[in-house]
């Protein structure tokens, strides 16, 4: 398993790269840390200089994080892009066949201009693969479960099939949970058809269920992840589903950027 680590290196996006340790360990994994920043060109001697300086800064800082992972047993390599973060993280992640983009939300760059920015939102929308989002309060040590919304359609079987691919290592129990919001139409699977497939293929796993009532998606969420702040949240990210739709919304990225918890985000399989 390989992960890449997009990191602005602000202290919040440290503490993603220790996320990630404790997942590399758990499954064996390589770690690429991968830095990118999109230069002012104003006068070319200033963009030189302005260039020469945030590379220098962003290599020591790089390499004492190497030099971390390494002393946990951990492979670990870096990288530095001339690029908007969130393409180079996208295109890094196809070039090098990574299995998980880990990202740390409410960063705070100490570099000019925020260098990393907001990318969150952007890299979500556009990886192919799963995205991790570490908040700037989590701990690994923290998590007590893995909780994912579904929206109790037939073809979200397959997003089960990647969470818990990614998540059984760790031995924790799941539950399952629906918002349901006024005037919803039934599911398409309820509860009970999911319950026993999910018995019959894992019956090794703990997995419970559970129904929200809200009047917006979103708000169900962040209600949840208030009452349970040491879960991790997983999403699944397909074409036209709920979570893309919630994507286009102020609030969604409000939801990925400053969630008070790990969000965990699926993504659909190129056909």
């Amino acid at each position: 398993m390989k992960l890449l680590v997009g990191t602005d290196l602000s202290e919040n996006a440290q503490n993603a790269v220790n996320f990630a340790l404790h997942l590399a360990k758990a499954h064996n994994s390589s770690i690429t840390l991968l830095f990118a920043y999109s230069p002012v060109y104003d006068f070319a001697a200033q963009t030189a200089e302005y260039i020469t300086t945030i590379e220098q800064q962003a290599t020591k800082v790089l390499k004492s994080l190497k030099k971390t992972c390494k002393k946990e047993g951990i492979e670990t390599s870096f990288l530095i892009e001339q690029k908007t973060p969130s393409s180079a993280i996208c295109a890094e992640s196809e070039k090098g066949a990574y299995d998980l983009i880990i990202l740390g939300s409410q960063g705070k760059s100490d570099f000019p201009k925020k260098i990393f920015g907001s990318t969150t939102s952007e890299v979500i929308r556009l990886s192919s693969i799963p995205v991790l989002t570490v908040p700037a309060s989590a701990t690994f040590e923290a998590v007590d479960n893995i909780s994912l919304a579904m929206e109790l359609n037939r073809e979200d079987i397959v997003f089960l099939g990647q969470l818990i691919a990614l998540t059984r290592h760790y031995k924790l129990p799941y539950q399952i949970i629906h918002i349901k919001k006024d005037n919803d139409p039934l599911p398409e699977m309820p509860f009970s058809e999911l319950s026993m497939y999910l018995k019959d293929r894992f019956p090794e796993l703990s997995i419970t269920f559970d129904t929200l009532n809200a009047d917006q998606v979103n708000e169900g969420l962040q209600q949840y992840t208030q009452d349970h702040p040491r879960t991790l949240l997983t999403m699944f990210s397909k074409h036209r589903g709920f979570f893309d739709y919630l994507f286009r919304t102020s609030h969604c990225a409000e939801m990925a950027l400053h969630s008070t918890v790990p969000l965990l985000v699926l993504k659909s399989q190129k056909s």
